[in-house]
């Protein structure tokens, strides 16, 4: 029986968002393979916050057999306070974590027994180039969203300051630095996409680096019964955390480009906007946008897609896999998206869904929509699609390479460990 330790910002339970669904569903890997204990941060919203009105389903799902709370310092305010931690070795958002939290997960991972460690988000690894050799080797970082490319930008409020713009260009060029020496030094690193892993390391990548897709948690096609959507009126439904910087700018640009028109050729078209935390902007935009309804840290998005027509994704930037995408095509309604909002995943526009980038190709997509049989055909070749790419079976393919690959390099390091301390003669 293998043992494993998740290192995550939240608690990931109940799983309602993309980053939980994804922690957990690298758990239940682990899980099949053994005991599961998870780490994570208590100035966040997580553990017993989130678990508030679970109940039964949380204790069902509770699969982590020892957990633990962890903090991190705070990032200085000054620019300078900012510079002097990147140059030691920390460039944002990397935190270091609290004295107690950094003695107590090197004792957990040098000590605690663990075949593995599971890092979510490689803002979680501060520190961790000083454990021993052989301890390295057993750490997986799942980078998911890869922040040195387009995602980048989106960690700072705007700014016309030379000095914090120097700043903002040194820290990239330490990020991608750090990026590279986790890669190089550690275990395994998993990406979610292929592109991902071509944009970051090209042709040359490193053996270490696997893609390892996203696939949907405790939902999937057929749990949920859902009617088709092609009856309803002319309602939208963007879901999506409202306070990540990427989901933001792609639904004001929407609000601001695309639904007007589509609300002339459509007048009485609406749109669901569902998500956690929104931002003030959020909040004003689409209460002064006719036909636009706000439903904020809702405790199930299923209704919505009930009410919906069709599903929107008008995202900019951003990387990895959409899981709003997965789930869209397994709850029976169309997509709807920019070219980067399907980025990663394995569909063809048309085919899987319906691509747009402005007001007018937005409208002419809808359109089509208006033809049953089109309709029906783009619900089922999505849900086919993920079934077969985006399935457990698939993720748990992908991380059985991660681990065999992991064992092999750990036994490797053990070998030479022991060669190295033997006695002379």
């Amino acid at each position: 029986m293998k043992k494993t330790l998740v290192i995550s910002d939240r608690f990931p339970l109940p799983e309602k968002f993309g980053s939980d669904i994804r922690t957990m569903n690298l758990a239940r890997y682990f899980a099949s393979l053994g005991s599961v204990d998870i780490a994570y941060l208590s100035d966040l919203r997580s553990g017993p916050v989130q678990a508030q009105g679970a109940g039964e389903d949380l204790e069902k799902d509770d699969i982590f057999s020892g957990k633990y709370c962890l903090q991190k310092l705070e990032y200085p305010v000054s620019l300078r306070g900012r510079f002097g931690i990147s140059v030691r070795g920390f460039p944002y958002p990397v935190r270091e974590y609290s004295k107690a939290s950094m003695e107590k997960l090197f004792a957990l991972i040098e000590f605690g027994g663990y075949d593995y460690v599971l890092v979510r988000y490689l803002r979680n690894t501060a520190g961790f180039f000083g454990l021993s050799q052989v301890a390295k080797r057993k750490v997986i970082i799942d980078i998911d969203d890869v922040l040195t490319q387009s995602l980048y930008d989106t960690l700072f409020t705007p700014t016309n300051n030379a000095l914090r713009m120097l700043f903002r260009t040194i820290n990239k060029v330490l990020l991608a630095y750090y990026q590279t020496r986790c890669v190089t030094v550690f275990g395994a690193c998993l990406v979610c996409s292929e592109k991902d892993k071509s944009d970051l390391w090209g042709e040359q990548a490193s053996e270490s680096i696997f893609v390892v897709p996203n696939t949907l948690g405790m939902r999937g096609s057929g749990e949920l019964p859902m009617e088709s959507g092609f009856s309803r009126r002319h309602v939208l439904l963007f879901i999506g955390a409202l306070h990540y910087q990427p989901n933001v700018s792609g639904l004001l640009w929407f609000l601001e480009s695309v639904y007007p028109l589509y609300r002339n050729v459509y007048p009485d078209a609406g749109l669901l906007v569902v998500g956690r935390c929104p931002l003030p902007e959020v909040i004003e935009v689409c209460a002064r946008t006719k036909g636009v309804e706000l439903h904020p840290d809702v405790p199930d998005v299923i209704r919505y897609y009930k009410d919906c027509r069709a599903v929107i994704v008008p995202l900019l930037e951003g990387s990895g896999t959409r899981l709003k995408v997965l789930e869209a095509a397994l709850l029976d309604r169309p997509i709807i998206s920019t070219r980067k909002g399907v980025e990663g995943l394995d569909v063809v526009s048309g085919v899987h869904f319906l691509e747009f980038d402005d007001g007018p190709s937005f409208c002419e997509a809808y359109r089509t929509l208006s033809d049953e049989t089109t309709y029906d055909a783009l619900v089922t070749r999505a849900e086919n699609i993920v079934r077969q790419e985006y399935s457990h079976g698939a993720l748990s393919t992908s991380m059985g390479e991660v681990v065999t690959y992991v064992d092999t390099r750990r036994a490797s390091s053990l070998a030479f460990s022991s060669r190295s301390h033997a006695p002379a003669g």
